[in-house]
């Protein structure tokens, strides 16, 4: 098949940016013919496929005709036999190219495409929104300060956002990574027979061929960009709930603009943070393998939950707040407790940190990352695009 993709950004860094360097250069050994438009191209060679940049509109911006342009051209010259449309948040664009292929599917990776906010989650106040994109967004710009609160700028945001919905909801198919992400779809006017779950793979290489042992020394691994929603103040503050002789240490894999809070968070409150800085796959690996269990405290409503699975995959327990799309995958291999709950994170970090429960969560974990192999997922996809 010829497959034309779609994308924010062509590079190494970000969720939807993984899944990419891990599906697309399956699909090439499989003999798909690959070609990647990128609304920025950081690495072009990240995705092992031929890669243009089309500097489409960014997500509060009007969409841009000048894009759309340039994309149907190159979708002309290409010929595609799927369009696949990977989280693009210009409308203009995506029709563009969804009108120059034969079948066309759209691949939703966060809230974005259903959210003007982007993460579903409350500026003021803190709770997560459930309701469809729409009326109910004008309401909680007065009421919670969402998108740019009461303004009028609030309402053009929305209708831009509104427009690429449209678009989505005229895929041919439309597939999302969790059920949470997909019941939030069909809210937002998705047709769900036209809507596939896949849950996301993992690489071969992010496997541990044995797990490592418990570490000598207790270590709580957070892993992924430092911003408020993440919750890595959340885990700190939680840690030194503990008595002072069993607190771990916390390790920070990644960076973002609440970094700097969290490591004073860890100095104010007595417990050692250090910062790993972010980190490639193999030395996100080792990480992984370095530490005793990881945590995944997000506040926001995860779509998934990737880190959690990646440790998973080297037999590391994970204890994670309840939010978005975790209750999913987690089972026996962690415990996931009230999002927010800061003493139920702290009594389930200990539990974990317990050898016997460690172990049995070891073990489990790697188990329940059998259903996260890339070959199925790729059968899978392929069939979506067949």
């Amino acid at each position: 098949m010829r497959l034309l993709f779609l994308c924010e950004r062509v590079d190494a860094e970000g969720g939807m940016e993984t899944y990419l360097r891990t599906v697309i250069p399956e699909l090439i050994a499989r003999g798909d013919d690959v070609r990647v438009i990128g609304r920025i191209v950081g690495d072009a060679d990240a995705f092992g496929a031929p890669a243009d940049e089309v500097a489409w509109s960014d997500e509060h911006d009007p969409p841009s005709a000048a894009a759309a342009a340039k994309v149907a051209e190159i979708a002309r010259a290409f010929a595609p036999d799927v369009v696949v449309a990977e989280n693009v948040l210009d409308a203009a664009p995506l029709e563009a190219a969804f009108a120059h292929a034969p079948r066309s599917v759209y691949q939703v990776h966060d809230h974005r495409p259903f959210c003007p906010n982007g993460d579903r989650l409350y500026p003021q106040g803190g709770g997560i929104c459930s309701a469809p994109m729409g009326k109910a967004c004008a309401w909680h710009a007065l009421v919670n300060g969402c998108a740019y609160g009461p303004r009028p700028a609030t309402l053009q945001l929305v209708r831009v956002r509104e427009r690429v919905r449209d678009a989505v909801a005229r895929a041919g198919t439309v597939v999302t990574l969790s059920n949470f992400v997909g019941d939030l779809a069909v809210r937002n006017g998705i047709s769900r027979d036209r809507l596939r779950v896949l849950t996301p793979p993992l690489s071969d290489a992010a496997y541990a061929g044995s797990v490592a042992p418990h570490p000598a020394r207790d270590t709580v691994l957070f892993a992924g960009r430092v911003m408020p929603s993440k919750g890595a103040r959340a885990l700190v503050r939680a840690i030194a709930l503990l008595p002072e002789d069993r607190r771990p240490v916390v390790r920070i894999a990644g960076t973002g603009p609440d970094l700097d809070a969290t490591l004073e968070e860890g100095r104010t409150r007595g417990v050692e943070v250090q910062a790993l800085g972010r980190l490639g796959p193999a030395a996100l690996r080792d990480a992984y393998d370095a530490a005793t269990i990881v945590a995944l405290p997000s506040l926001w409503a995860e779509p998934f939950g990737l880190v959690g699975i990646e440790a998973f995959a080297r037999g590391r327990p994970v204890a994670a707040f309840d939010a978005g799309g975790i209750a999913e995958w987690i089972g026996d291999g962690g415990l996931a407790v009230r999002r927010g709950d800061e003493n139920a994170l702290a009594s389930a970090i200990a539990r974990l940190l317990e050898p016997d429960a460690w172990s049995a969560a070891s073990a489990a974990a790697v188990r329940i990352t059998s259903r996260f192999r890339l070959a199925p997922h790729v059968d899978a996809l392929r069939a979506v695009f067949a």
